[in-house]
């Protein structure tokens, strides 16, 4: 594995276990804190899931350049589909537990279908990798490809904030869809295909990637101040931030030197995507009983959370048929 990607693939994942866990804060609270900084954070925050579909799509057009292997789609379906599955039901278990409203499988049903439980990104990317198969069985150049997808996409964003009944009652099923992320898809398959030469560019001018990161910054702050303060993953204006943060990632990751915490939060970061809703929805209440300010409640909500995601996940590997809840956890 490129060391850089195992930097990139932590600060998503941190990034999302941060924002989720102010989520439960504040809904435990049952107040958001008044301070602009705050609704910032948890807006810049929302980078993560993108930034978290981009990267799989550049480790698949880097390492498929060809074809696909014979095991494409059973591994994935095996380590990444079933795991989904599993843990949507616990979500839906959970919520059953804990309201009983007698809906155990109507939950389970939206969990999976509509993606109501925050493993909803397994859903866009096997509809991403279905379009990265047919990308490699036709041989679609990447020269049209990428502007009719970004297109593609501006046109979907567009459509679904049109003020008509349909697109409010099917808002679930839009927010899925893949032609919302096709964009996304295109310009990171364009940058796996060439990552060679993008990560020496990157390295070559890193400087120039802070500052992209910076002017990111700034028009997502405008955007807040001018009344756009949405908190999800599927702003426009969050793309700068996404590919900012990419490049910036990549451009400093080659430097720095790999350390094995970065490796384990990298090994089990699928893991904790797919748990920690579950963790914080049974811990954030003790946290916030036993700590006054929002800072520590978040900061030590957070942590305890990635120690238990890790965790269990390390414990529930041990099982025979393991791979089935916990997916394919590499050997370094």
């Amino acid at each position: 594995m490129i060391k850089e990607w195992d930097f990139l693939r932590v600060v998503a994942c941190l990034s999302i276990l941060l924002l989720h866990t102010s989520s439960w804060v504040i809904l435990e609270v049952g107040v958001e804190p008044e301070q602009q900084v705050y609704l910032f954070l948890r807006i810049a925050l929302c980078y993560a899931t993108p930034t978290f579909i981009v990267l799989s799509i550049i480790i698949l057009s880097n390492r498929y350049r060809e074809r696909l292997p014979m095991n494409f789609w059973s591994s994935r379906l095996q380590y990444i589909l079933v795991p989904f599955l599993v843990w949507a039901f616990v979500d839906a278990l959970l919520v059953e537990s804990i309201y009983r409203k007698g809906l155990l499988w109507d939950k389970y049903f939206y969990n999976v279908v509509y993606g109501e439980f925050v493993g909803w990104f397994v859903v866009v990317i096997f509809q991403l990798y279905i379009v990265f198969a047919l990308m490699k069985r036709f041989k679609w150049s990447i020269t049209w490809f990428l502007p009719l997808s970004v297109l593609i996409t501006l046109v979907h964003h567009a459509v679904i904030a049109l003020p008509y009944p349909i697109f409010e009652e099917h808002a679930n099923v839009l927010r899925l869809l893949f032609t919302g992320w096709l964009g996304y898809f295109a310009v990171a398959y364009a940058m796996g295909v060439s990552y060679e030469r993008l990560a020496a560019l990157a390295k070559k001018y890193r400087g120039a990637t802070v500052v992209f990161v910076v002017l990111a910054v700034l028009f997502l702050t405008i955007r807040m101040l001018l009344g756009y303060t949405e908190v999800h993953s599927r702003r426009l204006d969050i793309v700068p931030l996404v590919f900012s943060v990419v490049l910036c990632v990549i451009a400093w990751g080659q430097s720095l030197p790999a350390t094995k915490l970065v490796r384990i939060i990298s090994q089990y970061a699928f893991m904790i995507y797919l748990i920690h809703w579950e963790v914080l929805r049974l811990s954030t209440s003790w946290f916030v009983a036993h700590f006054d300010s929002t800072l520590t409640r978040v900061s030590m909500l957070m942590l305890w959370t990635l120690v238990v995601c890790i965790g269990l996940t390390k414990l529930l590997s041990f099982l025979p048929f393991s791979q089935w809840i916990v997916g394919k956890l590499k050997k370094r």
